[in-house]
């Protein structure tokens, strides 16, 4: 088992709802969706999608040993972007209250540039855009923003791209 980094693999794109062909099932995202997507790949620098669950204590009388039931889980999004003074793609894609599903390939799709085509896994994450906010400015270092998002629906976290 080889361990990997993101880069040059993962390929993470926004479809927002407004879009000409916006995502129409989480369950089974199509490549023309995934391809219409606003491509983030170059500009993101981390990513944090990710689901947690609760669990809940069920003590009794009887026993020292305290059980456990499962109980709801929730996800978060969160997601750290580079500014661009020429192309600011993920700025632009991403103002505050902007709905939409993220579409994350993180080991790469089999299209061009990682782009996920037919029968490629992927993540599919229903998002509103709840902050877009710059990070602290420095001297020598990158103009980067980060975005939180809240997660209205259950994600899919591995999906198949149908045609």
């Amino acid at each position: 088992m080889a361990r990997l980094i993101p880069n040059e693999k993962t390929y993470v794109c926004f479809v927002p709802s407004d879009a000409a062909d916006p995502v129409s099932a989480i369950t089974a995202p199509t490549v023309a969706e995934a391809a219409g997507g606003t491509d983030l790949s170059g500009f993101i620098v981390s990513l944090n999608a990710s689901s947690t669950g609760n669990t809940l204590p069920t003590p009794e009388f009887s026993t020292l040993f305290e059980t456990s039931i499962p109980g709801t889980v929730s996800a978060q999004f969160s997601a750290d972007f580079y500014r661009d003074d020429a192309t600011d793609t993920a700025w632009d894609a991403l103002p505050r209250a902007k709905e939409g599903h993220f579409i994350i390939s993180r080991f790469g799709g089999s299209g061009t540039d990682n782009l996920p085509v037919e029968n490629d896994e992927v993540e599919v994450w229903p998002v509103t855009v709840t902050s877009r906010t710059m990070q602290n400015m420095a001297s020598n270092s990158v103009m980067m923003f980060s975005v939180q998002c809240s997660v209205p629906v259950e994600p899919e976290e591995a999906v198949l791209v149908v045609a």
